[in-house]
């Protein structure tokens, strides 16, 4: 499937979030002063001298001389008051230090802090000042990978794509002139931004929209986001910086809170990221500048919704709401850990920085859960696949007391670690129920058997159409991937592939996608033992066309998984379709599928592949891990034809392997008894629904494994039962339900 032009960039993944979010931003409640377009013009768009004045607390010290400058009238006179009232006024000064100025990726600091990173970072330094370098001749990235030479005057207007005007409007790529001033206290970087910021500014009101009921300055995510860089900007010390610039500045701070509070104030709680990107702004605006009166306010109305979405956009387990691994994810958290900065180092709301300290540290332990083996983080939803960036999990480790985040970035991203033996996660594998996840891994290794389930609620706009499906990496390779969302939402490929059905690793019906919308996974079971671990679920997201689905994966010994699908079917003749999409080359064998080399994987059906195809398609890279690159992988489907009142079923061997000699033969002695050979061994896997009883196998447990080896004693495993029985001969009982292990003599 051809890959579309990448005309946005991954600012993109903030701006649609959703159309009921977006439909917030044109309809306003009664009572919010945004409905009156008196306001908007003039207490937003366009605000006099003496608004401007009358909104601050000219009461406050230090601005007595521009208080007098007020009271006789002369503007100029008091914006130079305040000018000098801000060059000396005592207060905390911060930057976000970003990671290879990605977005999503800005954590506060201080300027020495951010110094000292780009010391033990050179490279980050380099990146800086290249992107610096080319803005000062008016040559910007200013939405994502689209360059654009504006020669000798920035033209604001600009046409870079519908939505790539909104993403230049958040000022993400003016980030590189203040660090590059941070890190080598050249003055001309902050000439720079002053002017254009100035240039900006006299075209503000001008801007047409790219999306016509959308404003693209005066709207949720631009103000949460441009303002950012324009406060950190003005806290730098630019010698140049005249009267009209501070004039501006104040303007556009109080544009930006006014239009923040009325929306926070009578739009209620919304869910998503949009909100929590406001609010925090809103609530930085009220911090950074306490003379406006109405600063009380904005912080208080902030600082609630803030904690209302951090009390229910989290889940327990640290997952978000939107179940993005990456994306939303990422860009929610460091919204909590730099309010948490800013409460602390001014010092307000102290028992809301100790709930975040206290719930946020969840997400760290949820990122090394969901990490791959080769450190990087799953393209689920609208996620991108990446490296995980090892400065939030280093800093997590000392905010969060995460010691073993040492192992993790030893282990996983071959960092030298700074304790002479570092410790390693207290969970290997791991289940999530309440964001939807369960990952299974043999080990903190990056040659680990690791595969990621998801079977989490709907979240709105970012959800795919599909569930119960996975991801397998193992010998420090991408085995089988889910298909991302390619660079944008601009790609003309995001709906009709990356988030149909058929892109992921899953069973459609008729190739349709699944009503994902109020589905989730369904009596949900997870067990294990030393050598078993046990998945499952099942959906009702083709009920339309009379199908419901059950998955059963079981990981064995640590070496293979066995997918079980059970698929109750109403209808003859609709096409079940059982897909895998793999990074690696697979080739046609006698029994399935398989890498063409090592590491790879064999497919191999037991049970229900006797008609199959094969195609490719476009998904998130596994070799460039730049968030947002794109590779075109090989799909396989095993394919079956439904017969009314059925149940169809698929038994899948995934059999991961370094020397293609080792895979074993396999087959399906019954519907709930797969026997796997090696030279030398035999597993016998049983599943059902708590009543084996075939080849002398008697039990209740829900799994039993059987591991045959040469002339020892088999060892067997068991899931949830209270007997286990071999030829009439009783070899383990329990009084209770449990798990367990053991050995049956010769």
């Amino acid at each position: 499937m051809p890959s579309g032009p990448a005309r946005c960039c991954i600012l993109i993944l903030i701006l649609l979030s959703s159309l009921q979010i977006l439909h917030a931003q044109l309809k306003f409640a009664e009572g919010s002063k945004l409905a009156s377009q008196e306001y908007l013009e003039h207490q937003i768009k366009t605000i006099s001298d003496s608004d401007l004045f009358s909104s601050l607390s000219l009461d406050l010290p230090g601005l007595a001389e521009m208080k007098r400058a007020v009271r006789r009238n002369d503007p100029d006179g008091a914006y130079r008051a305040w000018a000098t009232y801000w060059s000396s006024k005592l207060q905390p000064k911060y930057v976000s230090q970003p990671y290879r100025l990605l977005i999503d990726t800005e954590m506060l600091e201080d300027y020495d802090q951010a110094r000292s990173y780009c010391v033990r970072n050179p490279e980050e330094k380099d990146t800086i000042l290249s992107r610096a370098s080319m803005i000062m001749r008016n040559v910007f990235q200013p939405w994502g990978d689209v360059i654009v030479d504006f020669g000798a005057k920035v033209d604001f207007n600009r046409e870079i794509g519908q939505s790539g005007k909104y993403g230049f409007h958040y000022w993400v790529w003016s980030r590189a002139l203040i660090l590059a001033y941070v890190n080598t206290g050249d003055q001309k970087y902050l000439a720079k931004f002053d002017g254009l910021f100035n240039q900006w500014y006299e075209q503000r009101n001008d801007i047409t929209r790219g999306f016509p009921n959308l404003d693209v300055v005066y709207y949720e995510l631009g103000l949460g986001m441009r303002n950012r860089m324009f406060l950190e900007y003005y806290f730098l010390p630019f010698e140049q910086r005249s009267v009209q610039s501070h004039e501006r500045m104040l303007k556009t701070f109080l544009a930006a809170g006014r239009w923040l509070y009325q929306l926070q104030r009578w739009e209620g709680y919304r869910p998503g990221n949009w909100q929590i990107h406001g609010s925090y702004m809103l609530a930085q605006l009220a911090m950074a500048l306490p003379e406006f009166r109405e600063s009380h306010e904005w912080l208080d109305i902030a600082l609630q919704r803030l904690q209302e979405h951090l009390r229910q956009d989290f889940f327990p387990d640290g997952g978000h709401s939107e179940r993005a691994p990456k994306n939303y994810t990422q860009a929610t958290y460091l919204s909590y850990r730099n309010l948490y900065y800013l409460l602390s180092v001014y010092h307000v709301r102290e028992d809301l920085a100790a709930e975040i300290h206290q719930r946020m540290g969840n997400t760290i332990d949820w990122w090394i859960t969901m990490l791959t083996p080769t450190g990087e983080i799953p393209a689920i939803n609208d996620s991108h696949r990446g490296l995980f960036p090892v400065f939030l999990l280093k800093d997590g480790e000392q905010f969060y007391g995460k010691p073993y985040v040492e192992g993790i970035l030893k282990n996983l991203f071959g960092l030298q670690p700074g304790v002479p033996e570092p410790t390693l996660p207290p969970f290997v594998s791991r289940h999530m129920p309440e964001s939807g996840f369960t990952v299974m891994r043999s080990d903190w290794t990056r040659d680990a058997l690791y595969m990621n389930i998801n079977y989490g609620k709907w979240s709105g706009f970012h959800t795919h159409n599909d569930l119960l499906d996975f991801e397998v990496y193992a010998f420090g390779k991408a085995l089988a991937v889910d298909a991302g969302i390619g660079l944008t939402y601009d790609d003309p490929l995001y709906i009709p592939w990356y988030q149909s059905s058929r892109a992921h690793n899953m069973v459609t019906v008729n190739d349709r996608n699944m009503r994902r919308e109020g589905i989730e996974g369904e009596h949900v079971l997870w067990d294990t033992t030393a050598h078993l671990e046990y998945f499952s679920a099942d959906h009702n997201g083709y009920a339309s066309v009379g199908v419901h689905h059950r998955r059963q994966i079981v990981f064995v010994n640590r070496q293979y998984w066995v997918i079980l699908d059970e698929l109750r079917c109403e209808r003859e003749g609709d096409t079940l379709s059982w897909y895998l999409h793999s990074p690696t080359e697979l080739m046609r064998t006698a029994d399935g599928f398989c890498s063409e080399r090592g590491p790879g994987i064999v497919v191999q059906p037991i049970e229900g592949g006797g008609h199959f195809r094969t195609g490719t398609g476009m998904a998130s890279s596994t070799s460039d891990l730049t968030p947002g690159k794109t590779e075109q992988i090989g799909w396989i489907s095993f394919d079956q034809i439904t017969q009314a009142s059925s149940t169809m079923r698929y038994s899948i061997l995934l059999y991961p392997f370094r020397d293609r000699s080792e895979s074993p033969s396999c087959e399906a002695v019954s519907p709930t008894h797969v026997r796997l050979r090696w030279p030398g061994k035999v597993d016998d896997l049983f599943a059902s629904d708590g009543k084996i009883q075939e080849g002398g196998i008697e039990s209740d447990a829900r799994v039993v494994l059987l591991h045959h080896e040469g002339t020892k004693a088999t060892r067997f495993s068991l899931l949830n039962g209270t007997f286990l029985r071999i030829k009439g001969t009783p070899v383990w009982a329990s009084p209770l339900r449990v798990s367990a292990e053991g050995v049956v003599s010769k």
